[in-house]
């Protein structure tokens, strides 16, 4: 009895061994593929989202670098823009690696140019510089939006979604 479990010990640590192996294959292949591509991504857009007189809307992004390159600055433009594309509110950051900025949007300021008691909007980071300078992999959006009063996160998006721009050959 003692060998047989000590066969299935043995049989279940290479199983999980293998599996964590093909993880970290698949892992590093998405992650190559991605890289080339995020140079030629121009910004990254949230869909759209409504916010009431109460309420702030909040886009943050952390610039995730772990080896802390020699590159000591990068631009991001952070907005927020109505359905029609108008710019509700909009500020362009200089990041050091490790670090991280903000762009709150409250609803008081907002609400009442559309009609009812809420406005629709979307969030947009966009990567300032030139293909060789933008750095969107290292550049980890997030959207919460939270009530003024109890602070309260009641929408949380965890990664803003990538737009996809059209490549010209």
């Amino acid at each position: 009895m003692k060998l047989q479990n000590t066969n299935l010990l043995t049989i279940r640590k290479r199983f999980l061994k293998l599996i964590a192996l093909a993880m970290l294959v698949t892992t590093g292949t998405l992650l190559g593929s991605s890289s080339a591509s995020a140079a030629g991504d121009a910004s990254r857009s949230t869909g759209m989202f409504g916010i009431t007189q109460n309420q702030t809307a909040r886009l943050s992004v952390v610039r995730d670098d772990p080896f802390f390159r020699d590159d000591p600055f990068f631009r991001v433009e952070l907005s927020f823009v109505d359905g029609e594309g108008n710019i509700l509110s909009q500020k362009v950051y200089e990041i050091a690696a490790g670090k991280a900025a903000f762009l709150d949007l409250k609803g008081r300021d907002v609400v009442g140019r559309s009609s009812g008691n809420r406005v629709q909007m979307r969030a947009i980071v966009r990567f300032v510089g030139t293909p060789d300078t933008r750095q969107a992999e290292n550049c980890i959006p997030t959207l919460e939006v939270f009530d003024n009063e109890t602070r309260e996160t009641r929408l949380l998006l965890p990664a803003v979604q990538k737009l996809q721009t059209p490549t010209i050959e």
